[in-house]
């Protein structure tokens, strides 16, 4: 019997087992989240699809998470500056 090891596609580090339960809930809430034309919440949305996949290890998907929180909240500081 050979088991198969996913690798991360951004780190290439092996990917842990994650419960499976977990995976489809943040499938199924990824699946709900609302259209938006906005760069980061289209990135978030595919990268929540990714993990969920198993195509991204859980450190790359906080990490990246994190980044684009940033990101998002940097930009609704700068437009709210009168």
């Amino acid at each position: 019997m050979c088991i198969h090891i996913k690798n991360c596609s951004i780190c290439n580090e092996p990917i842990e087992d994650i419960n499976k339960a977990l995976l489809r809930k943040i499938r199924k809430d990824a699946m709900k989240f609302p259209g938006s034309k906005k760069e980061e919440m289209k990135k978030i949305h595919a990268l929540a699809f990714k993990f969920s996949n198993e195509k991204i290890c859980e450190y790359c998907y906080l990490q990246e998470m994190a980044r684009l929180a940033t990101i998002m909240r940097i930009k609704a500081m700068e437009s709210n500056k009168p």
